[in-house]
Parts: C-alpha cells; sequence; structure tokens
C-alpha cells in the first residue's frame, strides 16, 4: 500500500491565515512594551535630574561649606514612584546631609541617597553596552573615594592632635588608607580603559574630567603615603604630616565631583537619544502596521508554498537546533558557514568563541536549574545584541560561538566583544540569586574579501584557549602563533601523560630559612619535569599543556605527595618544627570535598595538619562569589591546626579583608616588594608598613625572592622571620635539601655567624 504524500503547504497557509488576524493584537503588544521602555528611560532621566538637583548640597559637604539654604524639589515618592519606607529614609539622610556633622558623614549619606536614585529607578538596565560601568561609577566608585579620603583627612587630623598613639589609631589610617587606594584605583582603571570605549559626542570631555581626577589622585596619594609613613613611625618622635593630605583633599575632591557630573550629564544625553529612537520606532511601526497587514494577505499562498519546501527541507535535516536555549547548534554554524555572502570586496566576517568562567561554581550553589535559566539568559542576550546578519549558536557546555559578518577591522571587533563582557558582567538577578557572569572571548577575522571556511571557526576556538590563559574577561584575537603553541601543548601533553605514568612529574624544594637563627625551617613544595634529554622542565614550559589536557589535579596531587613524604621523613633528622608547604588551587579550595582529602593526606602521610602550611594566593579572594567556599575551607582547615599563608601578600586588593576574614598565620611578602629594598626609600615604606601591618596582628612574616645581602639585612633589621630566595638556595631535588638540612650549608653571612 503507498502511503500518500503529507500536504503540509496546505496546513501552513491555513496557519498563516489563522495567524494575520491576530497580528494587529501583536503589534499593539508590541507597541506597549516599547512605549513601557520608554517610561523606564523617563523615569531613569527623572533621576538623574534629582541627582543633578541634589549636587550643590553633595557638593557642599564634601567640601565642608556651609549647606544651601534652599533645597531642591526633594520628592521622590512622586518622582520617581518609590515606596514610602525608601522614600523615608531617603529624606532622613538628606536631613542629615545638610545638618552639621563631620564630612565624611555628610559623604556618606550622600552615597546612601545617591545609591537608592540610581538602583530604585534601574538605570543599568536602559544604558548600552558601551556604558554599562557608568552607572556603578555614579551610584558608587566615585562618591566612595571622597568617602574615603575624607575619612583618612579626618582621621589623620585627629591623631595629629595626640601625644601619643595606641595601635588602634595606625590601623585606623592603614585601613581606611587600603580602602581609599582600592576605590581610587578602580575609577582610574575603569575610567582609563573603557571611556575611550564611549560613542557619543560628551565622550571627550569626560575623558578630560577623568585625566583631571587622576592628576588629582596622584596627588593625594602621594600624600596619603607620607601620612601613613610617619603615623607607623611616630614612635621615633617623627611628627605626623596630616597636613598634606588634608590640603590634597579638596582638589581630589572638586575633581571626583566634576567627573560625576560629567558623567551624569553624559548617560541624560544617551537617555534622551534613545528615548527619540523609540519613539520614531513607535510611530514609524503604527504607519506602516496596517501595510504589512495587507501585504501579508496577498503573500499568504506564496509563503505558504514557501514555508512548505522549507519545512520538508528542515525534517530532512534535524539536529540542527540546541535543546536547552533554542539556538543553532555548532552543525547549523558550519552549515551556514557556505551560505554566507560578501557584499563587497571590503567586507570581513568574523567569528567570536565565548566561554563562561566558573560555570560549575554556579551549578555547586544554585543548583542545575538555575544553570540552565543562565544559559539560555546569555543566549537570549547575545542573540539581542548581535542583529539580524549576525548568527549565535551554542556549541557545548558554557561555550557559544557568534558569526558577525560586515566587520571592518580588528578594533571595530574588540570593541564590540568588550561590550559583550561589560554586557553580561552587569549583575542580574536569576530565581532570586544574583549574579555577575565573567567570560573569555576568541576572536578570527577574515581578510576583506576573503570566504568564510570552518578554519575561522578553529581560529577562533585557539584564540578562546588563549584568552582562558591569561584569566577571566580576557579578549584575544587569532594569531598565527597561537596554532603553533597549541601544537607544541598537544604533543607536550601526550608526553605528560607517559611522565605521570613513569613519576618523571616530581617536587622540587626550595629552602625556608628563619632569618634570626640562620636554620632551616620549612620548604616551599614547587613542580619540577625530570628524566629527559633536555634536562629540568620549569612549570612554565609544561602547566599550560597540562591544564588544556586536564593532568594538573593529578601533577597537584603527585605534588603533595611527595611533599608530605618529604616532611615524613625530615623528622629523623631534624628536631625543630618543619613545616612543608604546598600551593593549593583554587579550584581545589572550592570544591565542597576540599577540607576531607587534605585531612586524609595529611594523616595517610604520617603527618599532623599543624606540619602542613597551606599556602593560598591572595588573588584568589578578590571575586566574592568565588571567595565565599575558598574562606569557609581555609577557616575549616586553620581550625584542623594546618598552618594558613597567605601568598603574594600586598599584590592583591583584599590584603586588609584577607587578614581580616582568615585565621592567617604567616603573609609571604611578594618578590615585587623585596627586590631592591635596601636601595630604594620609597619601597621601604610600603614594604615596612605591609610588615608592621602583619606585626600588630600578631602574624609571621616570611619575604621570597631574597637574593642580595642587602635585602636580607634590611629585612632583619626591620622585623622580617623568614626568608627563601637565590640567596639561600633556588628549589632543589629531595636528596640535596636533606644534605643541606643535615650540615645547614647555605650562604647566608650574618647567620653563619650565629649558627657556627
Amino acid at each position: 500500500m503507498t502511503r500518500r504524500p503529507l500536504k503540509i503547504h496546505r496546513w501552513l497557509i491555513s496557519i498563516v491565515v489563522l495567524l494575520l488576524a491576530p497580528s494587529l493584537l501583536f503589534a499593539t503588544l508590541w507597541i506597549r512594551n516599547t512605549l513601557s521602555d520608554v517610561h523606564a528611560v523617563d523615569r531613569s532621566m527623572a533621576g538623574l535630574e534629582m541627582l543633578i538637583e541634589l549636587e550643590p548640597d553633595i557638593r557642599a559637604a564634601a567640601l565642608g561649606d556651609t549647606p544651601i539654604t534652599t533645597p531642591p524639589k526633594f520628592d521622590a515618592r512622586n518622582r520617581l514612584a518609590m515606596p514610602k519606607m525608601v522614600h523615608n529614609k531617603l529624606l532622613e539622610d538628606y536631613v542629615i546631609l545638610k545638618s552639621d556633622v563631620s564630612v565624611s558623614e555628610a559623604v556618606r549619606r550622600a552615597r546612601d541617597i545617591v545609591r537608592a536614585i540610581v538602583h530604585g529607578v534601574d538605570l543599568t538596565s536602559v544604558t548600552g553596552p558601551d556604558s554599562a560601568e557608568l552607572p556603578y561609577l555614579v551610584s558608587d566608585s566615585i562618591l566612595s573615594v571622597v568617602l574615603e579620603s575624607s575619612a583618612m583627612v579626618q582621621t589623620g587630623n585627629r591623631i595629629a592632635q595626640k601625644d601619643e598613639l595606641n595601635l588602634w589609631d595606625k590601623m585606623a589610617v592603614t585601613v581606611q588608607g587600603g580602602q581609599f587606594k582600592v576605590a581610587a584605583d578602580l575609577v582610574s582603571r575603569v575610567t582609563n580603559q573603557y571611556f575611550s570605549m564611549l560613542q557619543m559626542q560628551g565622550a571627550g570631555k569626560l575623558q578630560a574630567l577623568a585625566e583631571s581626577y587622576r592628576d588629582a589622585n596622584g596627588s593625594y596619594q602621594k600624600a596619603g603615603a607620607e601620612l601613613l609613613t610617619t603615623t607607623l613611625q611616630s614612635d621615633l618622635g617623627i611628627t605626623i604630616a596630616a597636613g598634606p593630605a588634608s590640603s590634597s583633599y579638596p582638589v581630589l575632591a572638586t575633581a571626583c565631583l566634576d567627573l560625576w557630573r560629567g558623567i551624569i550629564d553624559y548617560l541624560a544625553e544617551e537617555l534622551a537619544q534613545t528615548r527619540q529612537a523609540k519613539i520614531v520606532a513607535v510611530v514609524t511601526a503604527s504607519s506602516f502596521g496596517l501595510v504589512v497587514i495587507l501585504l501579508a494577505l496577498s503573500l499568504a499562498t506564496v509563503l505558504g508554498r514557501s514555508l512548505a519546501a522549507r519545512t520538508r527541507k528542515e525534517f530532512d535535516h534535524l539536529g540542527y537546533e540546541d535543546a536547552l536555549t533554542g539556538l543553532p547548534n555548532r552543525r547549523a554554524l558550519v552549515k551556514s558557514l557556505s551560505s554566507i555572502s560578501l557584499p563587497d570586496d571590503n567586507s570581513r566576517v568574523a567569528i567570536l568563541h565565548l566561554d563562561i568562567r566558573r560555570f560549575k561554581a554556579i551549578n555547586s550553589r544554585f543548583g542545575d536549574a538555575v544553570g540552565d535559566e543562565v544559559l539560555r539568559m546569555t543566549g537570549a542576550l547575545l542573540s539581542s545584541v548581535v542583529g539580524d546578519k549576525g548568527i549565535v549558536t551554542r556549541i557545548g557546555g558554557t561555550e557559544f560561538m557568534i558569526l558577525k559578518p560586515g566587520i571592518q577591522n580588528a578594533a571595530e571587533l574588540k570593541t564590540f566583544a568588550g561590550g559583550l563582557i561589560r554586557l553580561l558582567a552587569r549583575e542580574r538577578s536569576i530565581d532570586g540569586n544574583v549574579l555577575r557572569l565573567d567570560c573569555c572571548i576568541g576572536l578570527s577575522l577574515t581578510e576583506p574579501g576573503q570566504n568564510v571556511t570552518n578554519k575561522l571557526l578553529v581560529d577562533a576556538t585557539l584564540a578562546a584557549r588563549s584568552a582562558k590563559r591569561k584569566g577571566t574577561q580576557n579578549i584575544e584575537l587569532f594569531s598565527p602563533d597561537m596554532r603553533a603553541i597549541f601544537e607544541k601543548n598537544t604533543e607536550t601533553a601526550k608526553e605528560l601523560h607517559d611522565a605521570l605514568q613513569s613519576g618523571n612529574i616530581v617536587s622540587w624544594f626550595q629552602p625556608q630559612v628563619d632569618i634570626a637563627t640562620g636554620q632551616i625551617v620549612g620548604a616551599e613544595a614547587l613542580v619540577r619535569w625530570v628524566g629527559i634529554e633536555d634536562g629540568v622542565r620549569f612549570p612554565g614550559a609544561f602547566l599550560p599543556a597540562a591544564e588544556e589536557a586536564g593532568y594538573m589535579e593529578a601533577i597537584d596531587l603527585t605534588v603533595r605527595n611527595q611533599a608530605m613524604s618529604v616532611a615524613f621523613d625530615m623528622q629523623a633528622i631534624n628536631t625543630r618544627a618543619f613545616h612543608i608547604g604546598l600551593n593549593v588551587s583554587a579550584k581545589l579550595l572550592m570544591d565542597e570535598n576540599c577540607v576531607e582529602q587534605l585531612l586524609a593526606e595529611t594523616r595517610n602521610s604520617g603527618l599532623q595538619p599543624q606540619q602542613v602550611s597551606i599556602e593560598i594566593l591572595e588573588a584568589v579572594m578578590i571575586d566574592a562569589f568565588s571567595a565565599a567556599p575558598i574562606r569557609a575551607n581555609v577557616n575549616k582547615l586553620s581550625e584542623l591546626g594546618f598552618y594558613i599563608e597567605l601568598d603574594d601578600f600586598g599584590t592583591g586588593h583584599s590584603s586588609i579583608s584577607s587578614l581580616r576574614d582568615l585565621k592567617i598565620n604567616r603573609v609571604k611578602i611578594d618578590r615585587s616588594y623585596v627586590a631592591g629594598v635596601d636601595q630604594n626609600p620609597e619601597l621601604q615604606r610600603f614594604t615596612g608598613a605591609l610588615m608592621q601591618l602583619a606585626r600588630s596582628l600578631g602574624i609571621s612574616i616570611l619575604a621570597e625572592g631574597v637574593e642580595t645581602e642587602g635585602e636580607q639585612r634590611w629585612l632583619q633589621a626591620n622585623g622580617c622571620d623568614v626568608i627563601q630566595g637565590f640567596l639561600i638556595s633556588p628549589a632543589i631535588p629531595r636528596e640535596q635539601l636533606f644534605a643541606m638540612v643535615g650540615e645547614q650549608a647555605f650562604i647566608m653571612p650574618q647567620t653563619k655567624q650565629l649558627t657556627s
């Protein structure tokens, strides 16, 4: 019996006809949604107007001037549709702002008011990708610089009047100085990095205001460093230099507020243009809507037959759609490459390979349902900005590929990619969970007029690998050397697999010496690749390949097991306490089984937790989302008795909060604070301040990278406890470490006298 062919085109024609009837309703809904967007823009513009009205009061508060007697029309409840409770809190803050309080308290109230207004009108939701950072500068960052600098001046003037300072006086200046520097450097970095990408006419003025801010910030930071140094040395009879910071503050505050007002004006102009564009779109849609519907009726039959043919074709090519996001998949992207037509010889086509970083942590913390929603949201956001001619695909896991034709040059492509990173980095709420996504993007670009092939996809993937190796929020454009590195890493990974099996991945150890006695009191375990024709390979030669191939966990486990074995055997020849230092990866520290795993490895080696030092990089504590599980695990390890070290101390933004929130036994002063410290007075002030901060909290100090006797003498004179570096020894194999501990034979002139 012969099956009758499916007359699908007749069904499709009927569906098209049925859909035409409610088309007008759909158009009306679209217009309504667009007008709703216009209302959101109007509300944000009203918020900016209120900030402009408040500027004189905020400026007077920041500069300590007499409050303005005639207040603006402060009616956030009606003008901004704010809840009564929020409005009452704003009024309370506003009254305090205009009363006789300290400058720092007035600025704090001003910042609270601005934050409430910016968040209340949801300013971030109506700004474009290029302006994504501006609302955060207005609501928080710039006013935080004014707040922290004013608080530092207030504290400096207060303690300058005291005859004798206690520890908390010194800590107050140190902490406030650190908080100011974090806020000030953030504004400098953001304005320097993103202001060049702004497109509107007022961008040049903003760049000039940012330059004025950076000049004022540099002068104030120099004065602040003088205040900090003299405060820490007040016990030596040195007068506290509070005057320079106090004199520099009005210039800095004025530059901050000028920049703050300039950003508000820029945003207001951008929103005005956005509003005008949406109004034009509504008018245009309304005018042509009826014409479109009439044309659709006449074309229904033709479209029906065309859709039928296309549907039959799609039935023959199933498997081109990603089930989770509804986006095309990689097969669909590859298939579409052959159909791309270039409008002219100068046209270029780009591929962007985007990967969401630390996605596993989102699934672990919030659940798979939230993770799936994040992927769907990411696909929708990318589709909204790519345009009609572009194609967004999900190629698997957390990776997306975007095909974008019509690119003129690499600079335009990088600007577009930077906008995507900033778009995904905005705070969003998913099922009540506030998330900000970090991603890396690899780029590839055809030559003008060149045909598009699969090689373009491969090049973008290689560029994405390079971007991921450099951390989050990185953009890399493909270059031929990336292919060479990939091929080299692939070959290295094959050799590395055999090296792991044959035991050629080993731990070497860099000794750590008590600077007072000259005795070796510990060693840091470092990985080496031995047993090969070219001698010893150092980590930089093979760890990138290991990370790409997924061998890092095996390497870390090998290093830990060998290091703990050395610490156990060391007990037979060494009567002193000896710490073996382990560099534990952020990935392991974030794992919920981290504590149980490290404790089991320690006990299986015959050691007690007190004999093992867990070294954590300060950089892993910067991101609040990643830091939360790390902080919990590190504190559990500390409670069990593990010796906790904060590595690269002073190089990140989290020094003070890390000392406050974690149970740190020792900090490792980074080589950048040690190199040439005996010859550089400016460096001495910073290094000395870091060391005094640690000592005041009862935390031991280790300086790494010590290479000269002059550095060793300065560190010893200024209270350092332990040193490591080439002055003593580079990293050495197990047998040489045992010989060195047994003989205490190492180069350290002053300590040799103590031990001879």
